[in-house]
C-alpha cells in the first residue's frame, strides 16, 4: 500500500458562543483547522487534522497550508501509511517545525493503516485500558454566577467536570470565584483552572496561597510558557497539582520538565504535539517519570478528536478529574460525527477502522478557504 495522492483544505466555523480565554488569548469567535486526505493506491483515504491557533502556537492556517504544498505532502507520495516512525523521520529530514503540518498528515497515516487493517486505531497503539472517559466542559473567563449558568445546563446533559479559564481578572477576583464555586459545588462537580500563561510567578504563588481547601483539583499553565524555574516554585507551593500545556510541546520540553520536577501532569494535545506518533513519545516520558497525562484539546474539530481519544484510550495514568472532548461541542457546526461518540458526560472509544469518524465531504466545501492537492 503506498500513498499516491495529498489533499488538504482550510477552514473556518464559528463557535457557537464566543470563547473568553486570558489575557493572553483574548476572546476567540471562530475556529480554524486545516484537514489532511491521504488516499493510497488501494483506493482507501485517511483523515488528519491541524488546528493552529496564534499565539497559543507557532503555526498558522497560511504556514500549515505551505509546509504541506511544499515539503511535507510531496514527500510522503509513494510512502508506506503503516511505517509511522519512518514517515516520521521523513517528515522532520525535510523540514524543521511545523508541528501541526505533520501532526495532520501521520493522523491520516494512522486513520489509513486501521482502515487496511480493519482495526481501531488504539488496537495499533497496544491496545485500550478503558471504553470511555470522563468529560471535561469549559467554562470561560468570568464570574462565579457565569460558571453557574453553564454547570447548571450541562450537569442537566450529564457533565460533572468544568475547567475554568483564568488569566484574565484580578487574582483576588479569581480567589473568590473558586470558594464561591466550592460553596455551591463541593462534592457536587470537579473543576480544575487553566491560566493559559496568564499570570506572572508571583500572581500564580497568591493565587494557590488562597485556594487550599476548595474544589478545584488542578491547576494548568499559569506562567509563560518558557518560565519552567516558575512553574517548579509553583508546585512546590501548591496544594493541588500542576499541569503544563503550552510547555510541554515537544518531548524535549517533557523530558525537562520530568527532570526538573516542574509539573505533575503533562497536557496532551494531538495536534499541539504533532500528531499521535509524537505525542505517544510525551506519553511515555510521563509514564516513566509517574506523571499523570490530561487529555486536552484546542478548538479541534472531529479528527483531532477522534485521535485524541484514541491516545486517551491507551494512556496508562490519566487525570480523574475529566479531559477536553468536548471541543466540537462547542462548534455551530462540525464536518465529522464525532459528536456521536459523547453521551452522559463521557466520551465513548470507538472500536470502528482507523480514527473511527466520517468526514462529510459537502461541509468541507461548504466551509472550506483554500484548497491544495499533491
Amino acid at each position: 500500500m503506498r500513498v499516491t495522492k495529498i489533499e488538504a483544505v482550510s477552514v473556518s466555523i464559528p463557535l457557537a458562543v464566543p470563547y473568553k480565554l486570558s489575557r493572553v488569548y483574548g476572546t476567540i469567535t471562530d475556529a480554524t483547522a486545516v484537514v489532511v486526505a491521504v488516499t493510497t493506491d488501494t483506493g482507501l483515504t485517511g483523515y488528519g487534522e491541524a488546528d493552529p491557533m496564534p499565539p497559543f502556537t507557532a503555526d498558522t492556517v497560511s504556514g500549515t497550508m505551505q509546509a504541506l504544498r511544499a515539503t511535507l505532502a510531496p514527500a510522503l507520495i509513494g510512502a508506506d501509511p503503516r511505517e509511522h516512525k519512518k514517515n516520521e523521520e521523513t517528515m522532520d529530514a525535510c523540514r524543521d517545525g511545523c508541528l501541526m503540518a505533520k501532526g495532520a498528515l501521520d493522523m491520516a497515516l494512522f486513520d489509513l493503516a486501521g482502515k487496511a487493517y480493519g482495526l481501531p486505531v488504539h488496537a495499533l497503539l497496544g491496545g485500550r485500558k478503558r471504553d470511555e472517559i470522563l468529560l471535561s466542559f469549559p467554562l470561560g473567563s468570568g464570574t462565579a454566577a457565569d460558571d453557574a449558568e453553564v454547570i447548571e445546563a450541562r450537569r442537566a446533559l450529564g457533565f460533572r467536570s468544568f475547567m475554568a479559564k483564568m488569566g484574565r481578572n484580578p487574582i483576588a477576583d479569581e480567589i473568590r470565584r473558586v470558594h464561591e464555586l466550592t460553596d455551591r459545588y463541593a462534592g457536587v462537580v470537579q473543576i480544575v483552572a487553566d491560566a493559559n500563561q496568564g499570570w506572572t510567578a508571583e500572581e500564580s504563588l497568591a493565587f494557590v496561597g488562597g485556594i487550599e481547601g476548595t474544589l478545584l483539583s488542578l491547576l494548568e499553565q499559569p506562567v509563560k510558557a518558557d518560565d519552567f524555574a516558575g512553574l517548579r516554585r509553583i508546585r512546590e507551593a501548591s496544594p493541588i497539582p500542576i499541569s503544563a500545556d503550552e510547555s510541554a510541546v515537544s518531548a524535549e520540553d517533557a523530558l525537562r520538565l520530568a527532570c526538573l520536577a516542574a509539573v505533575d501532569v503533562l497536557s496532551i494535545k494531538a495536534s499541539k504535539n504533532g500528531g499521535i506518533t509524537k505525542s505517544l513519545r510525551i506519553i511515555a516520558i510521563a509514564e516513566a517519570a509517574r506523571m499523570q497525562c490530561r487529555m486536552n484539546s484546542m478548538l479541534e474539530f472531529g479528527v483531532t478528536q477522534a485521535a485524541l481519544l484514541h491516545l486517551g484510550a491507551v494512556t496508562g495514568q490519566i487525570i480523574p478529574s475529566g479531559h477536553a472532548y468536548m471541543s466540537t461541542l462547542r462548534m455551530s457546526d462540525d464536518f465529522t460525527d464525532f459528536r456521536a461518540n459523547l453521551r452522559d458526560g463521557y466520551a465513548h472509544v470507538s472500536n470502528r477502522p482507523g480514527l473511527g469518524v466520517t468526514v462529510d465531504a459537502e461541509k468541507l466545501a461548504r466551509y472550506a478557504l483554500e484548497r491544495l492537492s499533491v
